[in-house]
């Protein structure tokens, strides 16, 4: 049986590798008919209509009142980080950057989660772990250097905004990683807290300017693909398998299998500068994940 579930595990691992892969693409190609927030509507309702489905046809609904109150509180907060504000600035950055340098900037959130957690104590400090964040952030101080060689430069201020994003997902990321709520339901409630929000906000900020097909079928497969139903695929996976580790580093091939799609389907020309940033940045994010594994392995008590 745990060999059937790892084939199924690795299987839907690799699904979900190709979806999250082609979504840098698809973020370009719907800012072409959407603005950042017409995108982000759109995109976050795709995602709510989604999840009710699945709440509805599973039960899941009766089970929201068993929420604890601290639990909903915190998802209530979350949504507001996201979807509201993390794709709000995603999507902003994406609308500013070739693809390439949005998506490694936006990468590094695991350097600033393991950033997050030596200031919060939450992990003890650890030379080598500085060292691996140094290393990550070099690269993509390296991917940053390299927009010079793009006509006209990249937008700085895109950057920033770019790497702003992979704060307020770390910070929802601490708000909900001690929830022992169904993931179903926690992310229903943050997604039905973005989708009133974003809707009163609709009102005086809807302006699209081309909401023909092309508008409508790309904010589908980002609210599809990127928001919800990959993310909890990818969570099934999690727990299909017998080696998360295994599976886990599936997601590391991600920004590079992306580059495939940006190349080929956006025709962005891709950088040297952009290759070597980004094994870098995922080398300090490896090196991390390591040190993290022994610390665990050596505070264990014996027996």
């Amino acid at each position: 049986m745990n060999t059937k579930n790892n084939k199924i595990a690795l299987l839907s691992a690799g699904i979900v590798l190709l979806l999250w892969s082609s979504v840098a693409t698809a973020f370009k190609i719907a800012l072409r008919y959407l603005g950042p927030f017409e995108l982000l509507f759109l995109s976050t309702f795709v995602s709510f209509i989604a999840l009710s489905l699945i709440m509805l046809f599973s039960g899941r609904f009766a089970k929201l009142k068993k929420v604890t109150a601290k639990n909903r509180n915190k998802l209530l907060v979350a949504g507001i980080l996201n979807p509201v504000i993390y794709y709000l600035l995603l999507f902003k950055a994406y609308d500013m950057l070739p693809a390439q340098f949005a998506q490694a900037v936006n990468f590094t959130w695991p350097l600033v989660l393991a950033g997050f957690a030596m200031i919060l104590k939450h992990e003890k400090f650890h030379v080598l772990r500085l060292v691996m964040l140094c290393i990550s952030f070099g690269g993509a101080l390296v991917v940053v250097l390299g927009g010079n060689a793009v006509p006209g430069g990249i937008s700085i201020t895109g950057v920033l905004i770019a790497f702003a994003t992979t704060i307020f997902w770390v910070i929802y990321w601490l708000i909900t990683k001690t929830m022992d709520e169904d993931p179903v339901i926690s992310l229903w409630i943050p997604f039905f807290v973005g989708t009133v929000v974003l809707s009163i906000a609709a009102i005086f900020f809807f302006r699209p300017e081309k909401l023909g097909w092309g508008a409508l079928l790309s904010a589908g497969y980002v609210g599809l693909f990127e928001m919800s139903l990959t993310f909890l695929l990818w969570l099934n996976t999690l727990r299909k398998t017998t080696s998360t580790a295994l599976v886990s580093n599936f997601i590391y091939a991600v920004p590079f299998l992306s580059l495939i799609f940006i190349r080929f389907v956006l025709d962005e020309p891709i950088q040297s500068t952009t290759l070597v940033g980004l094994f870098m940045i995922a080398a300090g994010i490896v090196g991390q994940v390591f040190i993290h594994t022994k610390d665990k392995v050596s505070s264990r008590p014996p027996g």
